[in-house]
This record gives structure tokens, C-alpha cells and sequence, in this order.
């Protein structure tokens, strides 16, 4: 059988799977859209530690949010569909100061959280992501010894974020896998096939299955925040099986009627810049357009798309501990609507291949 034919074969034996994936995550999207129905019909003392009766609009803070990063030209992106390539985010924000049911319990038996909690604005939200890494040659079948191995990582979230006048937390717990479960290979070669361009050819040399578990942290401060400028210094760091690791910077953003945020987001995961934060809520229609830029530093002892798994022998490379990125951007809000669009560029992550690389991010809120 020729090459046609084995990649249709591929192909047909893929399309079950990514069936099944499609299926999986409509599943637990209804599942979690009637939990939150579930919650928002239980009484105020139940799914609170605070009396919701002083707060004037219960779904206040409420949100979807949808997040995609890609290298792809039709997003903005260099076109170079190499290391990082895809991911994507859906999230579901629960309105401010509402606790669903579900973290009552960890909320109440950390204390310093619970006290966080009760002297700060709080969201909680529920996450569903996934994230693509490939070598530069995708059209090969041979092991790439100098170059980053194939890697997919599928994960369910859950965050909380503390907003207070001048600062704002975010944790997230995210809990998921790594390797052929994880669905790279399926997602990107029937989205390839879709586009017609050419299929990744190597992904039988990647991560190995690994169930993971990840717990993000950031902290972001309004250092400055003026009627058309807004500097906001931030710091964070992950501790799990995927990353471990820190990261600081600094975001600069000017333009008119700036939101009453912290500033535009990358939740991405890998890396701890997990922040999510949809403002406080429509309250006018008031547009708000604004240009950012940023920049910040990262040190990593632990990088599973570059060391490889964390149990079993696999493909690793030499990673540099120390890197740097940048990115610029803009961003378009007219309540309940916010649009945010940025162009990432990482230094070298490792040695093999010591180059930079870059992609393009949307983000898409939408607060009920």
C-alpha cells in the first residue's frame, strides 16, 4: 500500500478517536453547564461564605472565556507551525464572591485562603485546555535527536482569583495528561487535513502517556494607574509534574477608558501565567481600546516538553534554565465583549535548537 493509502488508513482510524474527543468534551461542557445551573439555583447561604444579599447584581464578574495560541499566519502568527504550536482554553467564570459548591470544602480548610477570600473580590472558574508542541520538521517519521520532542497535554481546571483595590491572585489546579491520551496527534493532523497542508508525520516518537498534576500561582500589582496608563508589575510560578518554575515582569498599557482589570492576560499554563480575570462586570456600554507591552524573565527547573516524562525513559533535550519573552499587543472591549490580540516572542528554550520562536494569541470574553 502506498503512502496515499497509509495516511488514509491513518486518517480513517483517527476519526473515531477524534470522534470520541469532540464527544468527551461536549459531554463535560453540559456537565458542567448544569452544575453551574445546579449552583445558581441553591440558597445564598448554601454556595457562599459571604451574604450575597449585599452584592446588586449576582451574576456580576460572570464570564466565558475562550483562548486560542497558535504559530498559524491566520491568527497572526509567523507561520512556522514549530515548538509551541497550538493551544487552547475554554473557561467558565462564576460571578464575583459566589463559591460554588465544590470549593467550599478546600476553601474552608486552608486558612490563610479563607481569609483571602473573605477581604477580597473572588472569582472562581472551570477550565478545559489543551496545548501542541512539535519539532521544526513535522513532515518526517525519523526520531529527531537535536530537536524538541512531540508533546500534547489535555487538562480540566479549576481557579480561584482574589482582586483586591491595588493587588490580585490567581491559583489554579489543573489535572490531566500528557502523551497519545492527551490527542495531539488527532487534533492537529484532522486540522491539518481540514486546511489542507501537511500532516505531522512523527508523533510516534513523542511523550509517553503520564497522568499530570499542576498547581499555577501569579500575583499582579497596579503599580501605576492612571486615567490612560496602567504599569503593572507581576510575579508567579508553577510546582507539579508539567512545570516547576517562576517567572517576573512587567506589563505597560496606555489607551482610552481602560478597563477596570490588571491588565490583559496569556493563560497558557506551561509556563504559571495562568491569570484570568473578567473585571468587574457590564456595568455601561463604555468602549475601552488600548495597546500593551510586556516583558519578563523565567526560570525553570522542570519543563516536561523538554525533559520529557517524569516516570518512564522518553525523548528530552538540554533546556536553558534561564529564558526571556516579549510580547505587544491590543486589546477592544465594549461590555459584555472583550477582544485581545498579541504576538508572543520567546529567547531559546534549549540547546539543540537554539533559536527564538514566536506565536500569536486571541482572547475572547464574553460576561453574562
Amino acid at each position: 500500500m502506498g503512502e496515499s493509502g497509509n495516511d488514509n488508513l491513518q486518517f480513517t482510524m483517527l476519526k473515531p478517536n477524534l470522534y470520541f474527543s469532540i464527544l468527551l468534551s461536549v459531554l463535560l461542557t453540559s456537565q458542567l453547564v448544569k452544575a453551574v445551573e445546579n449552583d445558581a439555583k441553591k440558597k445564598p447561604d448554601e454556595v457562599t461564605l459571604k451574604d450575597l444579599q449585599e452584592i446588586s447584581d449576582k451574576n456580576d464578574g460572570e464570564a466565558f472565556v475562550f483562548y486560542i495560541e497558535n504559530d498559524a499566519r491566520t491568527i497572526g502568527g509567523p507561520g512556522s507551525d514549530q515548538a509551541y504550536s497550538n493551544g487552547f482554553k475554554f473557561s467558565y467564570i462564576y460571578a464575583k464572591d459566589r463559591i460554588p459548591k465544590w470549593a467550599e470544602a478546600p476553601v474552608k480548610k486552608v486558612n490563610v485562603l479563607e481569609k483571602k477570600v473573605e477581604n477580597s473580590t473572588v472569582n472562581f472558574g472551570v477550565s478545559l485546555g489543551q496545548q501542541i508542541y512539535t519539532p521544526n520538521n513535522i513532515s518526517t517519521q525519523q526520531f529527531l535527536k537535536n530537536d524538541r520532542p512531540y508533546a500534547a497535554w489535555l487538562f480540566l481546571g479549576a481557579m480561584i482569583s482574589l482582586k483586591e483595590e491595588k493587588n490580585a491572585h490567581v491559583f489554579e489546579l489543573n489535572v490531566g495528561t500528557v502523551g497519545p491520551a492527551a490527542l495531539g496527534k488527532e487534533v492537529q493532523n484532522n486540522v491539518h487535513e481540514l486546511i489542507d497542508i501537511g500532516k505531522a508525520k512523527g508523533w510516534d516518537n513523542g511523550l509517553k502517556n503520564e497522568v499530570t498534576l499542576q498547581l499555577f500561582y501569579q500575583k499582579r500589582t497596579k503599580l501605576y494607574n492612571l486615567k490612560n496608563l496602567d504599569v503593572v508589575p507581576f510575579y508567579g510560578g508553577g510546582v507539579g509534574n508539567v512545570f516547576v518554575g517562576g517567572h517576573a515582569g512587567c506589563l505597560f498599557r496606555f489607551g482610552i477608558n481602560l478597563p477596570a482589570d490588571f491588565g490583559p492576560t496569556r493563560p497558557s499554563g506551561s509556563d504559571g501565567d495562568s491569570f484570568v480575570s473578567p473585571g468587574d462586570g457590564p456595568q455601561k456600554k463604555n468602549l475601552s481600546y488600548y495597546v500593551f507591552a510586556s516583558g519578563r524573565g523565567n526560570g525553570t527547573a522542570r519543563n516536561i516538553f523538554l525533559d520529557g516524562n517524569t516516570f518512564q525513559a522518553s525523548h528530552r533535550v538540554k533546556k536553558y534554565p534561564l529564558t526571556f519573552e516579549t510580547d505587544f499587543g491590543a486589546g477592544i472591549q465594549y461590555d459584555p465583549y472583550s477582544l485581545v490580540w498579541r504576538f508572543v516572542t520567546k529567547s531559546p528554550e534549549f540547546e539543540e535548537r537554539s533559536r527564538f520562536n514566536s506565536f500569536a494569541s486571541i482572547n475572547f470574553v464574553y460576561q453574562l
